[in-house]
């Protein structure tokens, strides 16, 4: 197998984060992230001779589901690699809670109660755990786990005989009361060392039984044993064939017992690196991010220009004084670019970087427009007093022309402003057509045959229209709850309590309605389902459903629970496990129901649906 390391990604799907310990020879462990539906998972790289047979079993053991039970995710095979994927390992396991010393009866009975019903379940799947140890028990937060349910067993050499089942279930059996001893009294039996795959140096506990050696009873090792334990691990470890025979007969053996008695100060273990604590309420997003401007800022931009002015019009070109002629002047030299405003802007687009992106501000920086040098005024070209004509030879000396016959001529400086007047007149008016009729040229061709924005004149000075500005991108798909929709008017009795579940982040909770008689729940109702609520409209492409259905048929509609089965039905198929419903078109919406129209089967063939976890994408 080829080497791996931290950040590889498996079958482009699993990230490893941190390898775990692993006691089975064969078997890499990692704590490893789901890069679709963002959850903590287990990879378990599986190499050897029995790998192929591992991974059969895996799939096997994916079929069955309990509480107690750690679910196997996904079972996948590529050139190079065989890869289980489960749920974590979460918890303390028996061999870290006897490690302080025995643990009272009861909390003995219940613990190894709630295993042996949990492998009942299995065992009338047809599939069986074959490596029980200390380290397959764990628990957490109250809650019994059994893991490697099908896997650890599948790594030693299978069984081919005839009674193969009856011996495996057996051998389950054995292993159980072997740990319910070790939990009495901390001394380990040879029949709960059941995995021969185990690593070399995999750790065991401090007591062991040795081969050969003889078993104490729990009552010769710890006298507060009750008496039905002492005889249950007796008479089932000792040299005769007695005892029960399958976890359910254990089952009968134990009970009862109070489920309160699991102990609750198994802390969970760390799985992946620590987050910031989630705000209040259910915020889930396989990518979250935000856009916006800063508090003050004002979106990048040419402001409007001020609405024009109306006037009574004559149909004739008005006549322009001295100050808006030179207005217009000033507006003839500057660049078209500024608008004649002597201001330049620049903006920003805010960059999706999958986090937090920066915030954007609009920048103007102003341009180095120096006003023009003022080389005279008109009061210097007014004509000067009567009889005082050095002041207008002086002024006018560069226009009057040479002496004709003796005799200065003299010019009406009136006529020379008029001329001054008019030619600006001229400019202007040429300035403003130009600026008008901007854009109104030939259309360019490109290659392709296709016109392009911009004047021909922009085409022929060789300029290029700047790329037109990115769209930001859409906001994720963020979920704040889910709730059980029925049929108007129908009593809700499919445990509108856990609806939430579904939508909490929480791969090993679930939400599920009840068993029904039929597919289509016994001509009882017409469908029932969860309405996933968003925090705000957001573009949604696919739905991820983590379920351990299949078959059935769900729809996607855009809809309210109101109307449940109305809206527009955006997709629909069965369930396959993990199932990934890819919408026909992207669909912008804020709330979403999921309507079941046929009842899937459970792990146990039962009719009904098991929802652990909905994501958006």
């Amino acid at each position: 197998m080829d080497s791996v390391e931290r950040g590889t990604l498996v079958v482009a799907r699993y990230r490893l984060v941190e390898p775990v310990a692993s006691d089975l020879d064969g078997v890499r462990a990692w704590e490893a992230t789901d890069q679709i539906l963002d959850r903590s998972v287990r990879v378990s790289l599986v190499d050897g001779d029995h790998a192929a047979l591992t991974l059969d079993a895996a799939r096997r053991a994916a079929l069955v589901s309990d509480s107690h039970l750690t679910r196997v995710l996904d079972v996948l095979h590529d050139a190079t690699k065989n890869v289980v994927v489960t749920e974590p390992y979460l918890g303390q396991t028996l061999a870290e809670l006897v490690a302080d010393g025995p643990l009272p009866a009861a909390q003995a009975r219940a613990i190894i109660g709630q295993a042996a019903k949990a492998l009942e379940v299995a065992r009338r799947r047809g599939v069986h755990h074959g490596a029980l140890r200390p380290a397959s028990i764990r628990v957490h937060r109250g809650r019994v786990r059994v893991t490697g349910l099908g896997i650890d067993g599948a790594l030693q050499e299978p069984d081919h005989s005839a009674d193969a089942a009856d011996r495996a279930s057996r051998a389950d059996t054995v292993g159980l009361v072997a740990l319910l001893h070790f939990a009495l009294t901390g001394v380990l039996p040879a029949a709960g060392q059941q995995a021969r795959a185990l690593h070399p140096g995999a750790p065991l506990p401090e007591h062991v039984q040795e081969p050969g050696e003889p078993l104490a009873p729990p009552r010769e090792i710890n006298a507060s044993v009750p008496n039905d334990l002492d005889t249950l691990c007796v008479v089932t470890l000792g040299p005769n064939d007695d005892g029960p025979h399958t976890p359910g007969q254990l089952v009968t053996e134990l009970a009862p017992w109070d489920e309160d008695d699991v102990p609750q100060n198994a802390e969970p273990e760390t799985v992946g690196p620590p987050e910031p604590a989630p705000p209040t309420g259910v915020n889930r997003q396989s990518v979250r991010s935000m856009t916006g401007t800063s508090a003050g800022s004002s979106m990048p931009g040419t402001p409007p220009p001020a609405g024009p002015v109306r006037r009574t019009g004559t149909g004739r070109v008005p006549r322009v004084t001295a100050p808006l002629a030179a207005g217009a002047a000033a507006g003839a030299a500057a660049s078209p670019s500024t608008g004649g405003t002597g201001v330049v802007r620049t903006s920003y687009s805010a960059t999706r970087t999958g986090a937090l992106p920066p915030s954007y501000h609009p920048v103007d920086e102003l341009a180095d427009h120096e006003p023009a040098a003022h080389t005279g005024s008109l009061d210097s070209l007014a004509p000067a007093p009567i009889g005082d004509r050095s002041s207008v030879d002086r002024t006018f000396s560069s226009m009057v022309p040479a002496k004709q016959g003796g005799r200065r001529m003299s010019i009406n400086p009136t006529s020379v402003v008029l001329v001054l007047m008019i030619v600006l007149v001229v400019v202007g008016a040429a300035w403003a057509i130009n600026s008008i009729g901007s854009g109104l040229g030939p259309a360019v061709v490109a290659p392709d045959g296709r016109p392009t924005e911009g004047t021909g004149d922009e085409a022929a000075a060789g300029g290029e229209e700047p790329p037109p500005a990115e769209e930001p991108a859409a906001a994720p798909p963020v979920i704040t709850g889910g709730v059980l929709v029925d049929m108007p008017g129908a009593e809700q009795y499919d445990y509108p309590e856990l609806a939430a579940r579904a939508v909490d982040g929480d791969s090993t909770s679930a939400w599920y309605t009840r068993t029904y008689n039929t597919p289509q729940y016994g001509g009882l109702k017409e469908g029932v389902g969860l309405n996933i609520t968003l925090e705000a409209p957001a573009t949604v492409s696919v739905v991820f459903l983590s379920t351990e259905n299949q078959g059935g048929n769900v729809q996607v509609r855009a809809t309210d629970p109101a109307n449940p089965n109305g809206g527009e039905l955006l997709a629909e198929g069965p369930l396959t496990g993990e199932t990934a419903l890819q919408l026909a078109a992207p669909v912008e919406t804020q709330s979403i129901v999921l309507w079941f129209t046929e009842l899937p089967q459970a792990a146990d063939g039962a009719n009904r649906v098991h929802l652990y976890e909905v994501a958006l994408s």
